[in-house]
């Protein structure tokens, strides 16, 4: 059996099967000639023609059409050993004959009776072949069917653990299944969820069918994209929650549309925390420009009498009371530019940036700070408001670098840019600093003008503004798109 099984397995059962027929159909050619020698009869020389022949093209036809059945390729060896058992047993038969003087022509017998075996055995070889191969697609369907479980297992588990709502619903938007973090979100229990419409946790005034048209039309039920929608559901006790939903499609069974799954968070804080934010970004504004109306007048009266004041006994005095209450008339103007009252246009003329960018650093406090200036361009801008945006850039550097920071301003391709040496700004903050009102130096009387005025800046000149980190780590601000020539 040893010496059969590494047989088979070195030639392969279907070659073997195919090997056999050929051999057969060969004997049915040549023993005609050997029968016709020995005074056999023209009946019997074609019936053992015949035998021979079907054998053989029985055995090459079943190698053909074996690969066309059910049967595993690893079961051919099976059926070819059977193919072999049947003809030794019937060689076997024969021999016994031989030796008891029963058979007259061993070589014809043998040929013939063995050809026969070969087919029978290929009979029992496929029945058992069969009957294997339903047995090991049995163990494998069981043991798909217990993956599978463990699988489904697995993500029940998972689907239970997170601490967000999810819910499966079918074609007709009824609930499939609904975790526990969802029930308690909703406040109805599993029961009343499972196999009801969603419009069952629909606020009162929520578009159903229009969240459900646009759920089809943008997830549909293929490619696996996913979509985020925002809604309102009313509770079981009556309360409304903002939510915010994932929406994808599940993959289909064949014989249905497919389920999607849908992962709905609570932004019912987030939401509110938004809303307080615009209405204090509203306020602020507001604020801003009473504050800045307010401030207009007594400024020009104050301006009027500086010019009043005998400049003699203290000139300096007298030129920095004059100063100050220019600044604090750019200030106004910055002021009204932040809340919208006052259009920023650019100067009909060019300014010289290098003259602007020293003007801002005398205005900054900073004794023990360095500014390295290398940049050398005009560009149509309003000379005060572009002097406020470099001043807003140098202080914010100042505040967060430290007294003796470094501060470059620098030329770009088509820009500039300003940086420091300082902490930097982490990539989570960079987008929220150009946000009126946003400040870290709220303790400090910080309103959060600066940067939002520096945002408008570049919005009203075209120019694009970005963040990023200096070489030395501390922050970089990068202006493009600026305008540039000679003065």
């Amino acid at each position: 059996m040893q010496l059969l099984s590494q047989l088979l397995s070195r030639v392969g059962g279907r070659r073997l099967i195919s090997a056999l027929g050929g051999g057969y159909l060969v004997l049915a050619a040549v023993l005609p000639v050997t029968l016709i020698s020995g005074g056999r009869t023209v009946g019997d020389i074609s019936l053992a023609s015949l035998l021979l022949g079907a054998s053989g093209l029985v055995l090459l036809y079943s190698s053909y059409r074996i690969p066309k059945t059910n049967v595993r390729p690893e079961l051919y060896e099976v059926i070819a050993g059977w193919c072999v058992r049947g003809i030794g047993v019937m060689t076997a038969v024969l021999l016994l004959a031989a030796l008891l003087g029963t058979l007259d022509n061993p070589v014809a017998g043998i040929s013939i009776l063995s050809s026969l075996g070969s087919v029978a055995g290929l009979g029992i070889g496929y029945q058992d072949a069969k009957a294997r191969t339903r047995a090991l697609d049995a163990e494998e369907q069981q043991r798909e069917a217990e993956r599978y479980s463990r699988e489904l297992e697995r993500y029940k588990t998972i689907v239970e653990t997170v601490n967000d709502g999810i819910f499966v619903v079918d074609a007709d938007d009824r609930f499939t299944l609904v975790n526990d973090a969802y029930t308690q979100l909703v406040g109805y229990d599993r029961e009343t969820l499972v196999g009801a419409d969603t419009a069952l946790v629909a606020a009162e005034r929520t578009d159903v069918e229009g969240i459900r048209q646009a759920v089809e039309r943008d997830v549909g039920s293929g490619g696996g994209k996913s979509k985020t929608y925002e809604s309102q559901i009313s509770t079981a006790s009556g309360e409304t929650i903002d939510t915010e939903m994932t929406v994808a499609p599940l993959p289909s069974r064949a014989d249905s549309a497919s389920d999607k799954v849908v992962v709905v968070r609570d932004v019912t804080e987030r939401n509110e925390r938004e809303r307080r934010l615009e209405d204090q970004n509203e306020r602020l504004d507001s604020f801003a420009g009473m504050l800045a109306h307010e401030l207009r007048n007594p400024v020009n009266i104050g301006q009027i009498y500086s010019v009043q004041l005998p400049t003699e006994s203290n000139p300096e005095a007298v030129r920095y009371v004059a100063d100050a209450f220019d600044r604090i008339e750019n200030i106004i103007d910055i002021m009204l530019v932040i809340t919208g009252e006052r259009d920023v246009v650019p100067s009909s003329g060019r300014v010289q940036l290098a003259t602007v960018v020293r003007d801002a650093w005398e205005e900054v406090d900073a004794p023990d700070a360095t500014l390295e200036l290398g940049i050398d361009f005009a560009a149509a801008v309003d000379e005060t408001y572009t002097r406020h945006l470099f001043r807003n850039l140098f202080e914010n550097a100042v505040e967060h670098g430290g007294s003796d920071v470094t501060v470059t301003v620098g030329e770009l391709p088509t820009g500039f840019y300003v940086a420091d040496d300082g902490i930097g700004i982490s990539e989570s903050t960079r987008k929220k600093i150009f946000q009126s009102g946003y400040t870290t130096a709220s303790g400090q009387g910080g309103m959060g003008l600066g940067l939002a005025f520096v945002q408008q800046m570049t919005d009203v000149y075209g120019w694009t503004c970005s963040v990023t980190e200096s070489e030395s780590g501390g922050a970089r601000f990068e202006f493009e798109n600026v305008t540039n020539g000679t003065a």
